[in-house]
């Protein structure tokens, strides 16, 4: 599981970074509105924890995705640098950070969800169900973000445009975005399912025991 000290090591890197990539940001609007949801996701471990312990690896791959997040509210999703240096090498139509970041919902995520999923949940004895409802989840998160989205930018803050919802000229931009989701996920499950479910195994008999313990 992931001790105390670790959890307070991430938290620390968390508020470290946050508290770097909040100066100067390049729309101030736009990087609060983009910081909503990590801190959201750091709100909802941080309320649940005692309901599920986490493994070290979901609550590093978490911290992984809230990064992502953040460094994509800092330049906006559509001028982060590297990428921007990355479409001018290579010739790409367009700055690619914001398929990154939606990739990683899937990515990062992945091994949450699952792990909620079969500790918590009476889908735990069915592989396929398992399976089939953390791809539920990961794609309907990836299209509630779409949707809140374009809420967002055409109902409270219409003014940022494509600083926030960085279609960059793609029609199907929504559309590409929330497939990413998916094709993280099954990454993620190609190269994490087996060490997860090894690591599930090796949890301490007290965990194993919450686990018959009603939610």
């Amino acid at each position: 599981m992931c001790s105390r000290a670790e959890k307070a090591v991430l938290l620390l890197a968390y508020a470290l970074t946050f508290g770097a990539l909040a100066i100067h940001p390049r729309e101030r609007d736009a990087w609060a509105l983009e910081n909503l949801v990590p801190f959201l996701e750091l709100l909802a471990c941080a309320i649940y924890y005692r309901w599920v312990e986490l493994t070290r690896a979901s609550y590093v791959l978490i911290f992984v995705h809230l990064v992502v997040q953040m460094i994509g509210g800092h330049y906006t999703y559509a001028e982060v640098p590297l990428f921007n240096w990355l479409r001018d090498e290579f010739g790409w139509s367009r700055n690619h950070y914001d398929r990154v970041a939606h990739f990683a919902v899937g990515f990062c995520l992945y091994v949450p969800v699952r792990e909620i999923c079969l500790r918590r949940s009476p889908l735990a004895g069915s592989k396929a169900w398992t399976s089939f409802f953390v791809y539920s989840v990961l794609t309907a998160v990836a299209g509630i973000w779409e949707v809140w989205e374009w809420l967002v930018a055409e109902w409270a803050y219409s003014d940022l445009g494509t600083a926030y919802l960085g279609t960059q000229g793609d029609a199907w931009d929504a559309q590409k975005d929330i497939l990413l989701a998916p094709v993280g996920a099954v990454a993620a499950a190609l190269l994490f399912t087996r060490w997860h479910n090894r690591l599930l195994k090796g949890l301490p008999q007290k965990w194993e025991a919450r686990l018959k313990e009603p939610a």
